[in-house]
């Protein structure tokens, strides 16, 4: 089964519209300004590329602008320009949705953030907030394009566009999916625009990627989404192919959460890995569009990493980057550039490097000082992300090459299994058994942040740039990889030879943990000192930890995870929507081991602002925080070390509406004294084998119950003695697993859920297989 491009759609800096932008770009223009949305007094720089007369008044439904962003607008236009270029609708056939993206509505929310930061007492439930949440951006694309079957939202930092359509292509490869609208959406705002600024990152001139004398990136804001189909479909409706894709590969470098690696060993991996995937070698490439973002240390990192991957091909390859005429779209990037790359496939052509006049000596590669017209048989696109995750794409034109490693015959699905679970909360840091805590009878938690003891869990020099949620997540997947057998990673700045440099990085550990709405505390404060004091009080050290994945781009560095890490974002669903995410990544072969879950902070702006409006988590109890991760693995993995797993995933779903009648799918609660792993419970004061764990107790989970034959078996919540807060349904997974390990229970259904979506995941006992 091969994988079609059949829509692409494009808002970009030059143009609104995918046609139009590889227009500009082919001619050569440039989209830098002096900047127009916001004024900073005090910025190196004063341009970027901007998105000009874009309203979100001109997108969102009468009377919904109020809680809707730039980022929300750039993705609906786009979004729709895909799929009517594809020419499918949502309503007509499904369709699964990824977003990928870092700011969402942080421009129309962060000057109120600084503003109730000097009065905690004048928090509130307001509106306008609805539109800060990362997975707003997903939501209002489903509300205004959909309705979509399956949506998710990613963050990997500036690869999360690309990491998008990595997750849509395993839902396809995998028959998970039959079509996905894949891609990313980023606006300007004054939080990344001070911090890359604070960095020392940004040019006050045009960007030049890969020049001499170049001086940092320019930012800029965009939105893409390409619609993936599978063939089968796409011939179905008799649609034609624009693009195939054909591979795919993501890596961590496991170095810092800034800097790249000097040598590009981990980027080279990954291009090979990507390479592999779609059964090409370098010499069937032309074309690459490197993530070339003009700062001194990424160009010369890529480069070194080309010419790794390519080897004596590298002098025939042609290389360019959009950066240096779009600016850094950041989480758009990925999807935006790899818009470009199929277009450059589909159409014979390939951009220039804007700004490039004389190329570095350390960055010698084919670069395109101007547009080239020539067949391009298959393309690279390059995407890296804050915190060293290294994303590829590899495009190529329909039927030129025999199908891909996998494409044929049925989807292959790999069991997956649990090995271990981890919780630090108010009972505190606990293994895989110790997670039953939780179902024991007890006072509820104490009010505001849990006591945790970094130094008794983490090397404190070590640890000494991870922020509160960065502690708290690193130390969580450590308790889980140790309690699994897997404790032996290590930290990363390995050496030159290290196997994890030929590994596959879908063999490599790795992680997916999200926050409902991340370092909001962190990015008020951050926000605060810009507007009072100017952005000279910007700090380079803060600035990392704001971006959405950063805890767990942090936990990759400490731990040395160097396959698939990312955050999922689904307001109090996230911690299931990681882990339902990683069960597919796994299922589809793109993961062998990943521990997934969320992170929560106690604040205060969260408890009586966002939660209230965005996730509906109002005061029903003490909210607390804490961190819950599960580890997944194939069972095939498993066995091959030699492990026994604690829990195995029987099946799980995910939903968008009120989830009645979701569970129709489900295997049914296995009967008192069934034969198996539950018979030797089947005593009249054994417990029933079956049971069913929320993390808070709400109505929507109650709807999804109904009329299913789980409505019957016991429910456990966990939120009065976890916290009553969004990550409570990381503690009901755990605790699931503690009982399944323990034998106490024979199957447990893990439901979770938010406004408007829903999570289910059945774990049983792995019994003797």
């Amino acid at each position: 089964m091969r994988i079609w491009v059949t829509g692409i759609g494009v808002v970009s800096p030059l143009a609104r519209g995918a046609r139009a932008t590889m227009d500009r770009l082919i001619a050569g223009e440039r989209a830098f300004a002096p900047l127009s949305l916001f004024e900073i007094p005090g910025t190196r720089a004063r341009i970027a590329a901007e998105v000009r007369d874009l309203s979100p008044e001109d997108v969102a439904p009468p009377g919904e602008a109020e809680g809707w962003s730039r980022t929300d607008a750039m993705a609906v236009l786009s979004a729709r320009e895909a799929l009517a270029h594809a020419g499918v609708d949502p309503a007509a056939m499904p369709v699964d949705l990824v977003v990928g993206g870092t700011t969402a509505g942080m421009f129309e929310t962060e000057e109120l953030l600084a503003w109730l930061s000097h009065d905690p007492s004048a928090i509130a439930p307001l509106k306008r907030m609805l539109s800060h949440p990362l997975s707003s951006t997903a939501d209002h694309v489903r509300a205004a394009v959909g309705p979509f079957r399956r949506v998710r939202s990613v963050c990997s930092a500036c690869s999360s566009g690309a990491n998008a359509l990595l997750l849509g292509a395993a839902w396809l490869r995998a028959g998970l999916s039959t079509r996905v609208l894949a891609g990313g959406a980023d606006g300007l705002c004054r939080l990344t625009y001070t911090g890359f600024g604070a960095l020392a990152a940004v040019d006050p001139e045009p960007c030049r990627p890969f020049d001499r004398r170049r001086a940092g990136l320019n930012l800029g804001e965009a939105a893409a989404f390409l619609l993936l189909e599978s063939e089968d479909a796409a011939r179905a409706r008799g649609a034609e192919p624009i693009v195939e894709l054909r591979g795919w590969a993501t890596g961590a470098e496991a170095h810092h959460i800034t800097n790249p690696e000097r040598e590009g060993r981990t980027a080279a991996r990954v291009m090979r890995d990507a390479l592999r995937c779609a059964a090409l070698t370098p010499s069937d490439l032309d074309y690459v569009n490197a993530h070339g973002t003009a700062t001194p240390l990424n160009d010369v990192m890529e480069s070194a990493a080309l010419r790794a991957c390519l080897g004596a091909e590298v002098s025939r390859i042609a290389v360019s980057s959009s950066k240096g005429q779009i600016g850094h779209t950041l989480g758009a990037a990925g999807a935006v550039e790899a818009a470009i790359t199929a277009l450059a496939v589909a159409r014979g052509v390939m951009p220039p490097t804007g700004g490039l006049e004389e190329v570095d000596p350390e960055c010698q590669l084919l670069h395109l000082k101007e547009a080239r017209e020539a067949p391009v048989r298959a393309a690279m696109s390059n995407s890296f992300g804050f915190g060293g995750t290294d994303s590829v794409l590899v495009f190529a034109q329909p039927d030129r090459f025999p199908p891909p490693l996998g494409a044929g015959g049925a989807p292959v699905r790999r069991s997956v299994v649990v090995t271990a679970a981890a919780t630090i909360g108010p009972l505190g840091v606990l293994a895989t058994r110790g997670g039953a805590a939780y179902l024991e009878p007890g006072p509820p938690p104490a009010e505001g942040s849990i006591a945790f003891n970094t130094g008794a869990h983490l090397d404190l020099a070590r640890a000494r740039r991870l922020d509160r949620a960065g502690r708290l997540t690193t130390s969580a997947i450590l308790t889980a990889l140790s309690d699994a057998g897997l404790g032996g990673a290590a930290p990363g700045d390995a050496g030159a030879g290290d196997p994890a440099d030929v590994a596959p990085s879908r063999t490599l550990p790795g992680a997916i943990v999200g926050a409902s709405f991340g370092s909001v505390d962190a990015s008020t404060a951050y926000m605060r000192r810009i507007y009072d004091k100017g952005a000279k009080y910007a700090s380079p050290a803060d600035f990392p930890n704001l971006v959405p994945s950063s805890p767990v781009g942090h936990a990759s560095i400490y731990l040395g995870l160097r396959g698939p890490v990312f955050a999922m974002a689904d307001l109090g669903a996230t911690a299931e929507s990681a882990m339902v995410t990683a069960i597919e990544l796994i299922t589809a072969g793109e993961g062998e081991a990943l521990a997934a879950g969320s992170v929560e902070e106690a604040s205060p702006m969260i408890e009586r602002c966002l939660g209230p409006i965005c996730s509906q988590v109002v005061s029903c109890g003490v909210r607390s925080e804490g961190a819950a991760v599960l580890l997944f693995e194939s069972a095939a993995r498993v066995r091959e070390r030699g492990a026994r797993p604690v829990a195995t995933v029987a099946w799980w779903s995910s939903w968008r509406g009120d989830g009645a009648g979701m569970l129709a799918g489900a295997p049914a609660p296995a009967p008192l004294g069934a034969p198996g792993e539950g018979a030797q419970r089947a005593q009249p004061s054994a417990p029933s084998p079956a049971a069913v764990f929320v993390g808070r107790s709400e109505e929507r989970l109650t709807v999804c119950l109904r009329g299913s034959p789980w409505a019957e078996v016991p429910c456990s919540t966990l939120a009065p003695r976890a916290g009553d807060h969004e990550g409570a349904g990381g503690f009901a997974a755990a605790a699931a697993v503690a009982a399944l390990a323990s034998g106490a229970l024979a199957s447990v259904l893990v439901l979770g859920g938010a406004p408007d979506r829903g999570y289910a995941i059945l774990l049983v006992a792995p019994g003797d297989a």
